[in-house]
């Protein structure tokens, strides 16, 4: 383990950066050294407010600095593969934001990439590090609820939410393109998440195929939405999950973050897991005999209630404690939490829900996917 303070240069400065850059701020074994954006005022404001040494309008430059020693990627997905690969190169370690990858070629030229050149690579995905996630996770391991047959996961977002970040609905263009983000910001983009957050609940239990739908909602004109969506996860034929993401034009949710919140259910065969909250702050003060405040709750075999919400349940956790893993990884020789292989099986469920949606909503085996989708 080395006890060197490790330098960090954070690639893209948009709204994201500033829960990214948490978990730097508040570490004794890493800081923010450098910024890069192509947008170089943005950059230098984001640079004075995390007191960055150094900042960057050429990429390329910056990589050349023998200060920094790894890579925080935050920029659109079509970029990661050529970024990362130039990372690795330059011998920095690279975290780079979900999707990885368009395509499963592109991820595994960004694989090779880093065991060529003796660096670490992780996917920075951060749902899998929510605290009540976490422990939902603990009560599945500890067998409380048995045999894990079905996780539902469900999603309500609004354009107009009651508080959130004030986001320009121009920022989210490039996620409506083919080339960038194959047009389904909620279900190839936040979808990683909840593909992810699936897979961990099952244990590893592989998901052999998708069924999508989608219909959209228009925000304002020419900006649709691929909601409201349906996503069925198979893992046998007893076992399954399920995404359903939706929008309503006035929705009251209230957000710290995004407009948008989250609600998982676990069902075993002894017993049934509720977890309110993530994104949002729809759940907090909800004390009126309804679903609960934010955490976990559960129903065991003895057909007792029991809950537990002390932890910390604000989303901004979730990314501390996901760059954690990673400075820790990196810092110990160790592999992150969410390993590449992982990573890549979620990519491939996600390109395979691209394929079920452009193929009249049918059920797409996952190893059907061999890269990208047309």
């Amino acid at each position: 383990m080395t006890d060197k303070i490790l330098k960090a240069l954070i690639v893209g400065t948009g709204r994201i950066s500033d829960l990214h850059a948490l978990g730097y701020l508040q570490s004794d074994d890493a800081e923010i050294y450098a910024v890069c954006d192509l947008k170089e005022k943005r950059a230098t404001r984001r640079g004075a407010k995390w007191e960055a040494k150094k900042v960057y309008k050429d990429y390329n430059k910056a990589l050349e600095d023998e200060n920094i020693d790894l890579v925080e990627i935050l920029t659109p997905h079509a970029t990661h593969e050529k970024l990362t690969i130039k990372a690795c190169e330059a011998g920095k370690h690279v975290s780079v934001q979900k999707p990885p990858a368009m395509t499963l070629s592109e991820m595994d030229n960004m694989i090779r990439a880093a065991e060529k050149n003796d660096v670490k690579f992780k996917v920075f995905e951060n749902f899998r590090f929510h605290q009540p996630y976490q422990r939902a996770m603990e009560l599945i391991e500890n067998g409380i609820i048995g045999d894990v047959m079905t996780v539902n996961c469900r999603m309500w977002s609004t354009p107009s939410p009651l508080s959130c970040w004030s986001i320009p609905i121009k920022t989210w263009e490039w996620r409506l393109r083919e080339k960038q983000n194959y047009k389904l910001p909620t279900l190839f983009d936040d979808g990683f998440h909840k593909h992810s957050i699936i897979d961990m609940f099952f244990q590893g239990k592989r998901i052999k195929s998708v069924q999508a739908w989608k219909g959209e909602f228009e925000i304002i004109e020419g900006i649709k939405f691929d909601v409201p969506a349906v996503i069925i996860y198979k893992i046998s034929n007893k076992k399954y999950g399920t995404w359903n993401a939706s929008m309503g034009e006035q929705l009251p949710i209230k957000s710290s973050y995004y407009g948008c919140d989250e609600f998982v259910e676990i069902q075993g065969q002894k017993g049934i897991i509720f977890i309110n909250g993530c994104t949002g702050n729809m759940f907090i003060g909800c004390s009126c005999g309804g679903p609960g405040t934010p955490g976990v709750y559960w129903i065991g075999k003895d057909g007792n209630w029991h809950a537990d919400c002390n932890m910390k349940t604000d989303w901004k956790y979730s990314f501390i404690n996901s760059t954690k893993d990673f400075i820790k990884c990196i810092k110990e020789d160790g592999d992150p939490i969410l390993d590449t292989k992982t990573a890549r099986r979620i990519l491939r469920i996600d390109l395979a829900i691209v394929k079920s949606i452009r193929s009249n909503n049918r059920d797409i085996k996952v190893k059907s996917i061999k890269d990208g989708v047309e």
